[in-house]
């Protein structure tokens, strides 16, 4: 389930760029991560089980020896739900994941149908992560599963830094993130 992030009593306050991929502990079981659209995102505290929306995603997962189980487009040997980018729910639900991961670029989320986002949230928390800039989603994607595991290979060398990211509030609209 996603929070409001840069809510606070006061009324809206922008995220910090800075705090994408940042994981931190929420107390009864879940902890807090700050995807790459700015949105905090509440975590079960393990991951056994992720969906991807795209291969580009499903590869980056794969590279980490994340527990992809389904993934909307063609990877082998993991359980195809739909098209690239056009995740089929049910298809999704019945694999009964704990995160569905999403790309994004420039801090916009390449899911752009609103029914299809809220549909996804229903079944599981969604997490973005910049396809756009590899080096960083693997750093957030290790963040977010909580290990180093690299696939087998060499660790990958130091990501770009993160305060590079567009300063401001994420460029997106509302109804979708």
């Amino acid at each position: 389930m996603a929070s409001n992030a840069g809510e606070h009593r006061g009324g809206p306050v922008a995220p910090s760029p800075a705090l994408a991929g940042l994981v931190s502990d929420r107390g009864g079981g879940r902890r807090a991560f700050v995807d790459a659209t700015g949105t905090s995102v509440a975590l079960p505290s393990a991951l056994r089980r992720l969906v991807a929306t795209a291969e580009d995603v499903g590869a980056l997962l794969l590279a980490l020896d994340a527990p992809l189980v389904g993934c909307a487009g063609r990877i082998d040997g993991v359980e195809q739900v739909g098209t690239s980018r056009g995740p089929d729910p049910a298809a999704v639900a019945a694999l009964r994941p704990d995160l569905i991961v999403v790309g994004a670029v420039d801090r916009t989320p390449d899911l752009t149908d609103p029914a299809l986002v809220a549909a996804l949230r229903r079944i599981a928390p969604v997490v973005a992560v910049d396809v756009g800039r590899p080096p960083v989603a693997r750093a957030d994607l290790r963040a977010l599963l909580g290990s180093g595991t690299t696939g087998g290979r060499a660790p990958d060398p130091a990501p770009e830094p993160v305060p590079d990211r567009p300063p401001g509030p994420p460029v997106t609209k509302p109804e979708l993130w």
